[in-house]
């Protein structure tokens, strides 16, 4: 196996971990059930969009939309290393 196709199976095995019940129990102590599952949402359908979401416009959905403080995103999106999600989230 080459390196992009490895870099793609460790891409899929973090999605499939974002999307399962292990990443809400990780993190619901710190951060809400239901700020997990927005948060979840809208990268499900960047999926289902076959688009991917822009990293202010996941924060605008997030902190204005949802009205959760910009720290408690913020926090969030360090604490999960957003970064790995490139190319979903841009």
């Amino acid at each position: 196996m080459n390196n992009e196709s490895i870099e793609i199976i460790e891409f899929i095995d973090l999605l499939n971990f974002t999307f399962s019940d292990s990443f809400v129990e990780k993190w619901r102590y710190k951060y809400s059930i239901a700020f997990i599952k927005k948060f979840q949402y809208k990268l499900l359908l960047s999926v289902q969009n076959k688009k991917p979401v822009k990293l202010k416009s996941l924060n605008q959905y997030l902190i204005k939309k949802c009205k959760y403080s910009e720290e408690q995103v913020e926090d969030f999106l360090e604490d999960i290393e957003i970064v790995l999600y490139y190319p979903l989230v841009m």
